[in-house]
């Protein structure tokens, strides 16, 4: 999770209400963790963790510029993973 917080904050971290949802986001894309796991991470129940991706996914879908930038992130993120 370390490597999504740092590629989020690089990008997002002018504005950290969003940078937090967006790491909530790709935690849940980029790791095999469950949501509980995730949650308590960042102090919210698993139910929070779905509706935090479902937001950023509707987000996604009508903001080009924030697509872009995530597209971004999860390019970056799959790089650092092959390395491994």
């Amino acid at each position: 999770m370390p490597d999504i917080f740092h590629a989020v904050d690089s990008v997002f971290g002018n504005d950290p209400t969003l940078a937090r949802v967006l790491k909530i986001y790709l935690c849940r894309q980029h790791t095999v963790e469950k949501l509980k796991v995730i949650g308590t991470n960042f102090g919210i129940s698993a139910s929070a963790v779905s509706h935090a991706c479902k937001r950023v996914t509707d987000r996604i879908r009508i903001n080009s510029k924030l697509r872009k930038k995530i597209e971004k992130i999860n390019k970056k993120l799959n790089r650092s993973r092959s390395k491994t």
